[in-house]
C-alpha cells in the first residue's frame, strides 16, 4: 500500500515530498518494480495539489530512472529502480561521512572518539528499524493512500 503525506507547512516543495516518498516506498518494497502508480490527475486530486506538481515529480523520477511511463497506460516503477536508489543512497552516505570526517579532523577529534560516538548512535538506530511514516491526517498534512482506507483514497491501478 502506497501512502503519501504532504506537509503544506514544510519548506520542502510538494513535488520533492512526493518524489522522496515514492523513492522511500521503492526502497522499502512497498512499491515493487513494475508496480503502477496512480494517474497524475487522480493523485493530484487525492492530495489536493495541482496536477502539474504531480507530473513534475513523476517526470523527474523518470529522468532518475526510478519510474518509466508507457503512453496511455501510466507510470510504473522501473525494473532497476531499487538498484539505482541503493547506489544513490550509498553515494550520499559516503559524501556525508566525508564531511563528518573532515569536520572531525578540523576539530581535532580522535578517530577512536568518532568511532565510539558512531557506535553509541548505531545501536539504538538498528534496534528501532526504519523511521515511521507520519500518520495520515496529521495537522498540516494531506494524505493519499493506495489500496487502503483514507479520507482521500487514490483509486489508481
Amino acid at each position: 500500500m502506497l501512502t503519501l503525506n504532504i506537509d503544506t507547512r514544510s519548506a520542502t516543495p510538494i513535488y520533492e515530498q512526493i518524489m522522496a516518498q515514492i523513492r522511500g516506498a521503492v526502497l522499502a518494497a512497498t512499491l515493487s518494480p513494475g508496480a503502477g502508480l496512480p494517474p497524475v490527475r487522480q493523485l493530484a486530486a487525492d492530495l489536493e495539489v495541482n496536477p502539474n506538481t504531480v507530473a513534475k515529480a513523476y517526470l523527474l523520477l523518470e529522468r532518475e530512472g526510478v519510474l518509466h511511463s508507457v503512453p496511455r497506460r501510466g507510470c510504473f516503477v522501473s525494473p532497476r529502480a531499487v538498484e539505482r536508489l541503493r547506489r544513490e543512497s550509498g553515494r550520499q552516505v559516503e559524501e556525508t561521512l566525508d564531511r563528518v570526517l573532515a569536520e572531525s579532523a578540523r576539530l581535532g577529534i580522535p578517530g577512536e572518539d568518532l568511532l565510539a560516538a558512531l557506535a553509541r548512535r548505531l545501536t539504538p538506530l538498528s534496534l528501532r528499524g526504519p523511521a515511521p511514516e507520519r500518520p495520515p491526517g496529521s495537522h498540516g498534512a494531506r494524505a493519499a493512500k493506495r489500496g487502503g482506507k483514507s479520507d482521500r483514497t487514490s483509486k489508481g491501478r
